[in-house]
């Protein structure tokens, strides 16, 4: 099966949930940008992918009404170079803009697990799955300079430069950390700093939700190479299908200016989600009422050290920070 590089037409946008988010401008300082107003290919891109039918809109968006969700349907293998793994991605060419020795670059990226993404399954053979990367430019292996991958236990993130082309984690140049495990239905916000290099003075930073996760120096990009953006969906075959959905993906010369309301929009207010553990039920949710938050799920469970009707855990727990308005699950006893 060839792969499909298609401009998508008139689409169709699903649902992702009820609200939608006001709209946040990308900043007008941005080099480049896309938010699948509409059509997953959008802003340059191209897809690769078993059929046009395999990336569509889907709403809201992390700050607008659109994103994209890619889908890969069992059997679509061979595509793009993928072998008998299958692939449903979109792809920003190569170009003099970006990805290229020397130069220094933010990005932004959100991405979210919707219902119907699978994560990879521990199985006797290791599966995994590639969701973000920037692929190095010379056909014919290597793994890409960088890469949000996902595995059997959890999301981590991926590096790969310097004078030879990696191959597998034993090789020179190849690096690696674990940054959280996979939940679906919460959005993803990565943001990147990064230095081009094949050599030593190269630089990859990277943020998820507002914490740093990663502070990579080193090579990032092979000899003599560029690299390219893939926003992707690319794993092992599972054999039902895959979904993943991506939102506003921005790059820009500062930090200030990939961040979600660069544009002019505030960013959502974060308050801290107040300790109401052992507290009666009612006096918990005015206590989050108080703070600006909601009571969410209210689950019973039996307990031989907690008073019944006192909340014996709560999620997310106390001192998170969270957007105003969150809701707060409880367990009461």
């Amino acid at each position: 099966m060839n792969s499909l590089r298609a401009i998508a037409g008139a689409v169709a946008i699903c649902v992702l949930a009820s609200p939608q988010p006001a709209h946040a401008q990308i900043s007008p300082n941005a080099v480049w940008s896309c938010e699948f107003t509409n059509s997953p290919t959008d802003c340059g891109l191209y897809l690769e992918a078993a059929a046009s039918t395999r990336a569509t809109l889907v709403g809201p968006g992390r700050d607008g009404p659109t994103a994209v969700q890619l889908t890969t349907q069992p059997g679509d293998i061979n595509i793009a170079g993928s072998g008998s793994n299958e692939r449903a991605d979109l792809v920003l060419a190569r170009s003099s803009t970006y990805c290229n020795q020397g130069q220094d670059e933010w990005w932004a990226h959100s991405l979210m697990f919707p219902p119907g993404y699978v994560p990879p399954p521990v199985a006797s053979v290791w599966n995994w799955g590639a969701l973000f990367d920037f692929h190095n430019s010379s056909p014919g292996g290597g793994q890409p300079n960088f890469m949000v991958y996902a595995t059997p236990t959890g999301l981590e993130l991926h590096m790969a430069g310097g004078a030879n082309t990696v191959n597998r984690p034993s090789d020179p140049g190849y690096y690696s950390i674990a940054i959280g495990p996979i939940t679906k239905n919460v959005w993803y916000d990565f943001v990147y700093h990064v230095k081009w290099s094949s050599g030593s003075d190269g630089l990859f930073q990277a943020w998820l939700n507002g914490k740093q996760v990663m502070n990579y120096s080193g090579p990032n990009l092979y000899v003599s190479q560029s690299c390219y953006l893939k926003i992707a969906n690319y794993h092992t075959a599972l054999g039902v299908p895959v979904s993943a959905v991506h939102s506003r993906v921005v790059m820009a010369h500062t930090q200030a200016d990939v961040q979600i309301g660069s544009g002019g929009a505030p960013p959502p207010s974060q308050v801290a989600v107040p300790n109401v553990v052992g507290q009666t039920q009612a006096a918990a949710t005015s206590a989050l009422t108080s703070a600006g938050l909601t009571a969410g799920t209210v689950t019973q469970q039996s307990s031989t050290t907690v008073p019944s009707g006192n909340v014996i855990s709560e999620s997310p727990a106390a001192g998170t920070s969270v957007a105003s308005a969150s809701a707060v699950n409880l367990v009461v006893s």
